[in-house]
């Protein structure tokens, strides 16, 4: 299941590599998904009031999804609740403490990702810490973290390998955060 799925671009791909059902939902009318989008059911929903699908799943993913959350205890409970046990949760956020806010906000620069204007609907930023004690809290067990997108450049001289390499040496440092957690 993939919460704020857009059209599907990710469970297109894992539904491509393995042998899967894939449930996507998220707040776009379901004329949005696209024709091609056969492959997997679609369930318009809020996510911040209803998980949609009524059975147990073995995979939740919400990318870049929990910053929209006004009651993120609500949500990660309603994750931990859908899925079986031994599921894993997958989630990205962006990252409060990032080199880039690190560096800009003490010169006056507003933090990357925080809005003063709901524009985007960031509503909650995380750190590493922070991100994983809450999946704790929520539950979780054996949760890792690690870093997304260290450098904002991508594929220019070289810059996507090196940023790879810096998220996996730094991840409290980076842009984005990815979090896995897994239900007992």
């Amino acid at each position: 299941m993939d919460l704020g799925c857009h059209q599907g671009q990710f469970l297109k791909k894992v539904i491509s590599q393995f042998d899967v059902r894939g449930v996507g939902s998220d707040d776009w009318s379901e004329s949005q998904k696209g024709p091609e989008s056969i492959s997997w059911e679609y369930f318009k929903a809020d996510l911040d009031k209803e998980l949609p699908w009524p059975m147990e799943v073995d995979v939740i993913s919400a990318f870049e999804v929990l910053e929209h959350m006004i009651d993120t205890d609500g949500f990660l409970k309603r994750v931990f609740d859908k899925l079986r046990a031994g599921g894993y949760v997958l989630i990205s956020t962006p990252n409060i403490n990032s080199l880039r806010n690190r560096v800009t906000v003490p010169f006056g620069a507003y933090p990357v990702g925080l809005e003063y204007r709901n524009l985007i609907h960031h509503v909650r930023l995380y750190n590493a810490k922070l991100l994983a004690r809450h999946l704790r809290d929520s539950g979780f067990i054996d949760i890792r973290v690690r870093g997304v997108s260290f450098l904002p450049l991508s594929g220019k001289f070289g810059a996507t390998e090196l940023s790879a390499k810096l998220a996996n040496l730094m991840p409290a440092l980076c842009n984005n955060i990815l979090a896995i957690g897994r239900k007992p």
